[in-house]
Parts: C-alpha cells; structure tokens; sequence
C-alpha cells in the first residue's frame, strides 16, 4: 500500500498535474491510502481559500469528497499511530516538523511526522514529492519506503525494491484529479 503525502494529493487539484504523478496513479499496482493528517492540511488549505476565493474552495471541497468516496483507503489517526507520533515529536532533531513556527503570519503545525507515524503503524509506503523531511525523519524511525513517483525515485530502500506499476485499480482517483 502507498500512502499519499499531503503533497501528492494536493497536485491532483492542480488544472494540469505532473504528468509523471497522474501516470504513476493511473498504473500504480499497490492500493492507496491517504491518512487523518493529510485530509486535515487539504481541509484546512481549503477553508483558507474560502476566505478570498469562495467558489474555488467549493469546487475543491466537491473535489477532496470525490477523492474520499474513491476507493482510496482512508487510514485514521489511531491510539496506535497516535502513541508513535508521540514518539516521535520527542526527538528534539525532528522538532521542526511538527512545531508551529511563532514567526510565520499563520503558524500551522507541520503534519510530516503524523503521517510518517501512520506509515509505519500500516507498514505503508510513503509516496512524497518532497522527500528530504522523510528521509530526516527515515534516519530516525525506519520507514517502509520513501518513493517519489514525478521522479520515480526511491529515497529509501522498499519492499517491492522498485515502484509497482501494471494496474488500473485507481481509476477513479485518477479521474477525479483530471475533472
């Protein structure tokens, strides 16, 4: 299973997407899944839009159901996962991705370590295109798999030892990234 970083979903909005990212989506072997964390900051980009761009942010909120009433599997922020990302922020070399920074005109607390923490709790993949944090993070608490599929490069040592390709199973979200 690959889980979607936030930036990965987000791309799927965009009027033109990578094409190497709808490529990899429309063919990607493995299912998808997308965490707590990720629905969150799209949310929260949404409800930010919505304060200057009313009727872009009701087209992205009809685009961000579509993608969860896909077959896309939602993977939730449980007791587990929760106590790993716990963990996690412990680690005063990791601190930046989590802690809001005071000095930005909208602090916002970093997600990359929750939905690291969800990776590992699931043993999913990390498909990112910004991999550098997770590799950080890699350092630290091993993660299945860090892939990112605009470059198709891994970050990390898989499972699978290369990007799955062959099936159509995504389909929909694909369609949904191009409507």
């Amino acid at each position: 299973m690959f889980l979607l970083d936030t930036n990965i979903v987000s791309e799927l909005s965009r009027k033109k997407p990578n094409r190497e990212l709808l490529e990899w989506i429309t063919h990607v072997r493995e299912p998808l899944a997308i965490s707590f964390s990720a629905v969150l900051e799209i949310q929260r980009g949404i409800e930010n839009v919505s304060t200057h761009a009313p009727e872009k942010a009701s087209g992205l909120r009809a685009w961000l159901s579509d993608i969860l009433e896909s077959d896309i599997i939602f993977l939730p922020m449980d007791a587990e996962t929760a106590r790993t990302y716990a963990v996690m922020t412990m680690v005063p070399a990791l601190e930046f991705l989590w802690a809001p920074n005071p000095k930005a005109k909208r602090p916002k607390p970093g997600q990359d370590l929750a939905i690291a923490a969800t990776a590992v709790r699931y043993g999913a993949l990390l498909a990112t295109a910004n991999p550098s944090d997770f590799v950080r993070i890699n350092d630290v608490f091993p993660l299945p798999g860090i892939y990112d599929p605009r470059t198709s490069t891994w970050h990390t040592a898989s499972a699978e030892g290369d990007a799955p390709l062959a099936s159509n199973r995504n389909e929909r979200i694909q369609k949904s990234a191009v409507a």
